[in-house]
């Protein structure tokens, strides 16, 4: 089905801008001014039916909204949707189940993409070895992996950005491999994507013992934290 999608900003909405941070985005629900990598993009398709673009490449003006399952299940139920397109627009019963699964399947694409590249090491001790040499950007561990072996490469891994969102089965699926735990990625634009990506999944799936960087560059999301670092800024104007 084509998605070229109806033009539905108003014609009054301020073009975003760019920062040091990068693309801002404004949150039809919040109506701040966000980093995009913290928003999920939403077009409404030729049918006017709201579908979620993940990939960010969807025809259309896009709705932006904040990547957390409560704020797509408020956007639902107050009709944020509709108000933000001015049009009489349709969502789907667990549309915020959909972002999720995409949001993890583009995750593990790029894990896949890392494999082809090269661009990954697999296993407790090639991961050990990588960590200590060096030549690791980010650590990715089965979340129902044994706990002690995930701890000690934690460890090792001294404050590297860590993973641990997706199980045995996902990580074994994604790369083509049984019984996978343990690896690490190497510094590349795919790892830098990956994280990115993992970083707005926060909002839809439990993060265990990950340490994520925040959108702004700033602390990292963790067990500790619990949440993204604030960078949002008061704004009008709720769509773009």
């Amino acid at each position: 089905m084509s998605m070229a999608a109806p033009d539905i900003a108003s014609p009054q909405a301020k073009p975003p801008r760019e920062d040091a941070v990068g693309k801002r985005r404004r949150c039809i629900l919040s109506r701040r001014e966000c980093a995009s990598d913290t928003l999920v993009r939403f077009v409404a398709g030729p049918d006017n039916r709201i579908v979620p673009d993940v990939a960010e490449r969807l025809p259309g003006r896009g709705l932006w909204l904040r990547a957390e399952r409560g704020a797509v299940d408020q956007a639902v139920a107050e009709g944020r949707f509709a108000k933000a397109a001015r049009a009489n627009v349709t969502t789907e019963a667990g549309l915020a189940d959909q972002v999720a699964d995409l949001l993890a399947q583009r995750c593990l694409n790029f894990l896949g993409l890392a494999l082809r590249s090269s661009g990954i090491a697999i296993g407790h001790d090639q991961v050990r070895t990588d960590l200590g040499a060096g030549r690791a950007a980010v650590l990715v561990q089965a979340s129902d992996g044994a706990p002690q072996p995930r701890g000690r490469l934690r460890a090792v891994a001294h404050g590297l950005p860590s993973v641990e969102m997706f199980s045995r089965g996902e990580l074994s699926q994604a790369l083509g491999r049984a019984n996978i735990v343990h690896a690490v990625l190497h510094k590349s634009r795919l790892s830098t994507l990956f994280l990115r990506e993992c970083g707005r999944l926060v909002g839809f799936r439990a993060i265990g013992e990950s340490r994520l960087p925040a959108a702004d560059g700033g602390t990292m999301i963790s067990p500790v934290t619990g949440s993204r670092a604030d960078n949002e800024t008061v704004d009008r104007v709720g769509i773009e």
